[in-house]
This record gives structure tokens, sequence and C-alpha cells, in this order.
């Protein structure tokens, strides 16, 4: 009996460590070319999941400004690609709400931050110095709200303005609470926007022109990369590119050859512009745009998964088309 069960011992050895030395087959790279377009004007924005292709395309003018759906964030963006414009009014506080004026109005502006490795930087958190100043309202240690201080005038894609206050920003319900109104006090609209039901994205948007909550982006697990215009700091103006979304990892390398296949040992950052504009020149001579050359991004996906994407064309506003080759691994 003993020298049967060291047999079958040694039988199960030799089968575990000839399983160990099965080699390990390694699929190859999926090529393959996509075109995707914004459209004419570049009317629209594009969600695009790098497993899945275009996860939705909304109108990009819908919303003018955007709330952060987590309840321990209290960040709300401009939509400055489409041209709204945001001031905080400097002569007065939420106590003058009654005696806003836009006389002689020289102001700078407010934009959103790209540059960065989170969306938690819109216009309305600028001049923040840090807990408990968030930019647009100080944190309250009884409530624990966000309260706002400030007053905001905005210009809307219409050329309209509007003076805004956030109230504050509910921490127990995630609501913000807004106050708006013509400059000269007509039109008055009170309203509560609720997040509670929006966590599965990053943002929830809304528009002055309807007052309604706009569900413009689609779940953030559901999309990697967004295609849009934004508006660029270091430029400074509103260009037409790509931004990533929420721990999207990204490696930008330039003069690479685009057949190269080392995402392995690429290094790899989660600043959303990193694919940006620049690799895209407008051409004054031939008034089309060209393609930087030898520039190759690698992704990897929220769930880790690597990719290659090539740009290869873009058609400027009349179509909207972008064309990039796009390698799975």
């Amino acid at each position: 009996m003993k020298n049967i069960l060291l047999a079958a011992l040694a039988v199960t050895l030799f089968i575990a460590c000839d399983k160990d030395n099965d080699p390990i087959v390694e699929k190859d790279p999926i090529i393959e070319t996509v075109n995707i377009s914004v459209g004419a004007g570049y009317a629209n924005d594009i969600y695009y999941s790098l497993a899945n292709g275009v996860v939705s395309t909304p109108a990009r003018t819908e919303w003018d400004i955007a709330f952060y759906t987590n309840p321990m964030t209290s960040t709300i963006m401009t939509n400055d690609g489409s041209g709204v414009l945001l001031y905080v009014w400097p002569n007065g506080n939420r106590e003058n709400w009654a005696s806003v004026d836009t006389t002689g109005i020289t102001w700078t502006p407010l934009y959103n931050t790209y540059s960065d490795t989170t969306w938690q930087n819109g216009a309305f958190d600028k001049g923040a110095s840090g807990h408990p100043d968030y930019g647009w309202g100080v944190y309250s240690s009884t409530s624990h709200d966000v309260v706002g201080d400030s007053i905001h005038i905005i210009k809307l894609t219409d050329g309209s303005y509007k003076k805004l206050m956030i109230v504050k920003r509910a921490a127990t319900t995630n609501m913000f609470e807004i106050k708006y109104a013509d400059i000269n006090g007509d039109n008055e609209v009170s309203k509560e926007i609720s997040c509670a039901t929006y966590t599965d994205r990053n943002f929830i948007h809304f528009s002055f022109s309807t007052g309604q909550v706009i569900e413009h982006e689609p779940a953030s697990t559901d999309w990697d990369l967004l295609f849009t215009k934004y508006w660029d700091e270091s430029i400074p103006y509103i260009v037409t590119g790509v931004l990533s979304n929420v721990d999207v990892q990204v490696s930008e390398m330039a003069e690479t050859d685009t057949a190269s296949n080392a995402y392995e040992t690429a290094t790899y950052t989660k600043v959303l512009n990193t694919i940006g504009s620049d690799w895209k020149t407008f051409n004054m001579e031939t008034f089309a745009y060209d393609i930087t050359p030898s520039l190759v991004y690698f992704v990897k996906d929220q769930e880790g998964n690597n990719y290659k994407l090539v740009l290869t064309k873009f058609e400027g506003s009349q179509t909207g088309n972008i064309e990039f080759v796009k390698t799975t691994y």
C-alpha cells in the first residue's frame, strides 16, 4: 500500500510539474482603425470606451455648469469649451445680492483646470486657499456643509449674463442649492440639484436655459476617453482634444516608432490632458490639420487593460471627423 501511495504521489507531482512547464500562449495584439466624429462645428462630445467603442455622443452645448457627484467634494465646473465664462463679482459678497451689476466689466474669467490628475479643479473652485476655503464657499464645522460666500457672474453661450450664488453644498443629502437671476434681479430662481441618484457618474450637468438637470455624462465606469472642446490654460484658448477619465493612465511617447509595443516599460500618468490637443497642428498653407508624426500614446483603462493609440487624421470643424489606430494587447 505504501508503494502504491508513493507511486501515485510521484505521478501527481510529475503532472503538476509538467503543467507548470507548459508554454504560456500570448495572444496577438488586435489592431484596428477607428473613425469617429464629433460633428460639424464640433457639435458633440464623444465618450469613448477603449474596450467597447463609442458610448455616447451628447450635444456639447446642452449644459452650462456641472456638479461633482461625490459627496466628499464641492467641485463645480463650467462648460468652458462652449464659451461659458465665469467671473467672481468683486464688489461684495452674498449679502449684496440685490445690488449686483456688471458696469465696466473687465474682470478676469475663471476656467477649469485639466492639467491635473483629478477632475476636482473646476472654475468655481479657483481662489480656494485650502480647508476650510473651497473657492466658492467655506466649510462649516457645525453642519459639515460648504456654504457659499461669493456671488458669481456667468456669461452663457447666447451672450446673456446671469448672477449666480452657490448657496450651499449639503453634506448629508448630497445636494447643491443654487440661486440665479438676470443681472437686474428679474427671473430669480432657487434650485436644489440632487447628486444622490447620480453617483455612478463623475458629474451631473445643468442648463440655465431650460432650468433642468442634464444627464450628459454616462456612468463613469463605462468610458475612458472624452473627445471634446475645452479651455487650455497653457496656450490659452479653446482647443479640441482628448481628456482621460478618472484612474485612466496614459503614457505619451514622442519621437517613437508607431509600431512600438513598449507598453510594459512606458511611464504612465493620470493627468487628464496627457493626450490633449497637441497631436495636431493647423497648417496655414494647406488650411488643414497636420498630425504630429512618430507620436504614440499607451493607455491603461480603469481595469488595467493595455492599449496603444496613434492619431492619424483630424479633419477640423467642417466635419469633426477623427481617425486613430487602436492596438489592444
